[in-house]
C-alpha cells in the first residue's frame, strides 16, 4: 500500500507541477525541484511493488538477508527504496549546500526530535513487544558483549583510523574541489555552530553515536549488509550534499558494519562517538 501510495503520489505530482508552472503558480526552478522529487519518489514505490514479485524476493534473498514472503523483510525494502530515492532526488533537485547556508543552527531540541524516533524505528522494527521482548530486541540489535574482549581495543583503535580516512579525503576534497569542500566546512560550521564547547560536542557524539549505530549497524546490517547500509547511512547526512563527504561518510559507514559484523553493535558506538567527539575536540584543542 505505501508503495503503491507513493508511486501515485509521485505521478501526480510529476503531472501537476507543469500545469501549475503554465498557471504561473510556480517559477522554473521550483518546477524542475519538484518533478525530480517526484519521479524519484514514483521510482521508489515502483521498486517496492516489484519487491512483491516472488522471484524478485528470492533473487535479492540470494544477495542481503531478506526472507521472502517476511512482511517484516518487504517493510524494509521499501522503507529503504523510499528513503533513499527521495533523498537522492532531493540533492539532485536542490543545491542543499545553498540552501543550508542561511539555515538557523541545531539545537539540542533539534537533534533530540530527529534522533528519538530513529531510536525507537530501530527498537520496534525488529519486532519489540510483538516478537522480542527486550532482551531478545537487545541481542537482536547486536547490543551485547562483544566476543573478545580484544575488541574493546579495537574499537578504540578504530578512532585514530577512521580520523586518519575522513581527513585523507578531506584533503583530496580541497585538491579536487577546493569551492565545493569550503562550502561543505562552512555549512556544517553554521550548523553546528552551538555545539562549540567540549560538553556540547560530548553531547553531539554520544547522540550520534548511539541512535545512529543502533539503527544502521544493529538493526539493518543484519538485512540489508554492509554495503547497502552504509549508502543509507550516506543517505541520512543531507547536509553535505553529493560531495566527497558524503563518500567520506559511506567509507566510514562501511568500517563500522565490518565493526558490527565482527564484534557487535556496542563496539561501533563507541568507534563512531569517539570519532565525531575526536573531530569535534580536535579544533577546539589547536584553536
Amino acid at each position: 500500500m505505501l508503495s503503491g501510495l507513493a508511486l501515485v503520489i509521485g505521478i501526480l505530482i510529476a503531472v501537476i507541477s507543469p500545469l501549475r508552472y503554465s498557471l504561473g503558480q510556480v517559477d522554473a526552478t521550483q518546477l524542475r525541484a519538484a518533478v525530480e522529487i517526484a519521479i524519484f519518489v514514483a521510482v521508489g514505490g515502483l521498486l517496492g511493488l516489484l519487491y512483491l514479485v516472488p522471484p524478485i524476493q528470492r533473487a535479492i534473498a540470494r544477495v542481503v538477508s531478506l526472507k521472502p514472503g517476511s512482511p517484516v523483510a518487504y517493510i524494509t525494502v521499501v522503507i529503504a527504496a523510499l528513503f533513499l530515492a527521495q533523498q537522492i532526488g532531493s540533492q539532485l533537485a536542490v543545491n542543499v549546500l545553498d540552501a543550508l547556508k542561511n539555515s538557523p543552527p541545531l539545537t539540542v531540541s533539534d537533534l533530540l526530535f530527529q534522533d528519538i524516533p530513529l531510536l525507537a524505528l530501530a527498537f520496534f522494527g525488529v519486532g519489540l513487544f510483538t516478537r522480542r521482548s527486550f532482551k531478545a530486541a537487545l541481542q537482536r540489535l547486536g547490543l551485547t558483549r562483544p566476543p573478545a574482549s580484544y575488541w574493546w581495543l579495537v574499537a578504540l583503535l578504530a578512532i585514530p583510523v577512521f580520523m586518519a580516512v575522513a581527513f585523507a579525503i578531506e584533503a583530496v576534497a580541497g585538491a579536487v574541489t577546493p569551492a565545493t569542500q569550503k562550502e561543505v566546512t562552512d555549512v556544517s560550521t553554521v550548523l553546528f555552530s552551538r555545539f562549540n564547547n567540549p560538553t556540547a560536542i560530548v553531547f553531539l557524539g554520544l547522540l550520534a553515536g548511539v541512535v545512529e549505530e543502533i539503527l544502521f549497524r544493529g538493526a539493518l546490517v543484519p538485512r540489508l549488509g554492509i554495503i547497502l547500509t552504509a549508502i543509507l547511512f550516506a543517505a541520512l547526512h543531507t547536509q553535505y550534499g553529493i560531495t566527497f563527504a558524503s563518500l567520506e561518510v559511506f567509507v566510514l559507514g562501511v568500517g563500522l558494519g565490518w565493526l558490527r559484523v565482527r564484534s557487535g553493535t556496542i563496539t561501533c558506538i563507541i568507534a563512531h562517538a569517539g570519532y565525531d567527539i575526536a573531530v569535534g575536540l580536535v579544533p577546539l584543542i589547536f584553536k
